[in-house]
């Protein structure tokens, strides 16, 4: 997995501005139902509607559904999304930018590498609520 994680990270050294030289997150693979809750989606139907299969938080930990498939570029994807905000996190953007800036921006840079790599894009509904996070410019 280490290697995974290395090559997806110079891959944003490469295609970002941003300091990735940052130690390696820790991963957890886990269940659905207790990635929803350690999210924060304590309803199992909406656990399932969001179809939720992985997320970063300011601990240092990227949570990946049990799932995951370190061979898979789908599962690369989605893991490279959640590296976006471990280096986000890194470079202080969590406190000096709008979440849902943040959330477009990782989900750009994940379609750019599907793109790259050949990989159909997806849209799930959990990409959707994200995506329309609100942002205040005011």
């Amino acid at each position: 997995m280490d290697a995974v994680i290395l090559s997806l990270i110079a891959w944003l050294n490469l295609y970002t501005e941003y300091d990735t030289n940052v130690d390696l997150p820790n991963i957890v693979i886990t269940e659905k139902a207790n990635m929803c809750q350690t999210y924060g989606i304590m309803d199992a139907g909406t656990c399932e509607a969001t179809q939720l299969k992985g997320f970063y938080n300011e601990r240092l930990t990227i949570y990946l559904h049990s799932g995951f498939d370190p061979n898979d570029r789908d599962d690369q994807s989605r893991l490279l999304h959640e590296l976006v905000h471990y280096v986000q996190w890194h470079n202080g953007l969590d406190q000096s930018e709008c979440w849902g800036n943040l959330e477009v921006e990782a989900y750009n840079l994940q379609a750019e590498w599907r793109d790259m790599h050949g990989v159909p894009d997806t849209t799930d509904p959990f990409k959707l609520v994200m995506l329309e996070a609100a942002c205040d410019d005011a």
